[in-house]
């Protein structure tokens, strides 16, 4: 008898998109040990440094010392901790707004705020390379959702104008785009959303920490951090941690603890996750923020250098730098040559980018250094 994934896993088995999972048996960093070899990671999100950093996991230590490792309940019971709302206080302090809400994921953050916050009647405008947890998030809510051309204001005011007057009008988009690493026109987004009376939700997962003052994010470094009503960050990358953090109004944050299912139905995320994601704060904030963050970028500077006197097409302003080969065998087989070079930097296929476009995603961190940046653009040329 077939079991339910036999089928398909043949047919992506056939298609060359089989994914499996790899043992990396060290701590996170422009280097590590990866099915039992030392390779150069370029496929990491932790782009500051701070998964390993000395007072990132000394915060997780003394956390763990004095709460023990899980929450044991959920926040609405006996799960919210010290941690948990001290984080959500500096959170919304920093991002410039009256409260944050902390939960276990960005992917649930998303798919739980649109759930809880939009309905039948409504309508969600999201950017055509939106994340899953966005468009996941827009079907679970029941309102209709529309998708606009990529970092296109021109398609969404068109979208916007047509549409019917009845019912919440959301747009979402992205601070840094994940795979194509490009940043959207934030300023003009949010001028076309306000004039057609509509809120905006930026998730901006990949910007937080690095962009804009003391690396408050994409939207602060657009200046259009008061008009965005829902600021969607994640612990996860820049912060080098677990969990997601949403910002906005008061009101706004009291409605989710009421009745968004994904936060008032699980156990709270363990303390130690937000007592070390404040120590990353305190780090992102100050003067050793601005350094790392600049080395990040002097980095990233360099490998699109490289690459492209390698006669590599490629164009970024970020950490992520998208190295487009379009089939999908042909991007694997690109990826397996440098893994055996010690290099790793995995293929990215559909469903995560679309058909035909898929790519080497390379993550430039801080940490790497020129020896590992020159040693992936001549294993590439």
């Amino acid at each position: 008898m077939n079991g339910p994934f036999d089928e398909r896993l043949r047919k992506v088995e056939a298609d060359g998109l089989f994914r499996r999972l790899r043992l990396l048996d060290s701590a996170q960093g422009p280097t590590a040990r990866l099915d039992g070899a030392e390779v150069i990671l370029f496929s990491s999100n932790d782009y500051l440094g701070l998964c390993a950093h000395p007072k990132v996991t000394a915060a997780a230590v003394e956390c763990v010392q004095r709460y023990g490792w899980g929450a044991g309940a959920a926040r609405l019971l006996a799960g919210s901790m010290a941690p948990h709302m001290e984080l959500e206080r500096q959170m919304a302090q920093f991002l410039g707004k009256e409260a944050a809400l902390l939960f276990n994921t960005g992917y649930a953050v998303n798919t739980g705020v649109l759930a809880a916050m939009m309905g039948r009647g409504d309508l969600i405008f999201a950017d055509k390379l939106a994340h899953a947890s966005i468009i996941d998030g827009a079907r679970q809510s029941g309102a209709k959702l529309v998708r606009f051309a990529h970092n296109d204001p021109d398609s969404l005011e068109k979208l916007l104008a047509k549409a019917p007057a009845r019912g919440r009008r959301l747009v979402v988009t992205e601070g840094v785009f994940s795979m194509d690493g490009d940043i959207p026109p934030l300023k003009r987004i949010a001028d076309i959303a306000r004039r057609h009376g509509a809120m905006l939700m930026v998730d901006d997962a990949h910007g937080f920490g690095l962009f804009g003052p003391q690396g408050r994010g994409t939207i602060h470094m657009a200046g259009i951090a008061d008009e965005v009503d829902i600021h969607v960050v994640t612990l996860g990358k820049a912060m080098g941690g677990f969990g997601g953090v949403v910002a906005a109004s008061r009101r706004f944050i009291d409605g989710l603890i009421n009745f968004c299912r994904p936060f008032i139905y699980s156990t709270a995320i363990p303390p130690a996750a937000p007592a070390a994601a404040l120590a990353a704060l305190n780090i992102i904030r100050g003067q050793e923020g601005d350094k790392l963050r600049g080395k990040l970028f002097k980095n990233a500077d360099m490998a699109v250098s490289l690459l492209r006197e390698a006669g590599l097409a490629v164009d970024s302003k970020t950490q992520i730098v998208p190295v487009v080969v379009g089939e999908s065998k042909e991007a694997s087989r690109l990826a397996a040559k440098l893994l055996e070079g010690g290099v790793y930097a995995p293929a990215i296929r559909p469903p995560t980018v679309p058909r035909g476009t898929a790519r080497l995603r390379l993550s430039i961190t801080s940490g790497h250094t020129e020896a590992d940046i020159k040693k992936l653009g001549t294993l590439l040329a």
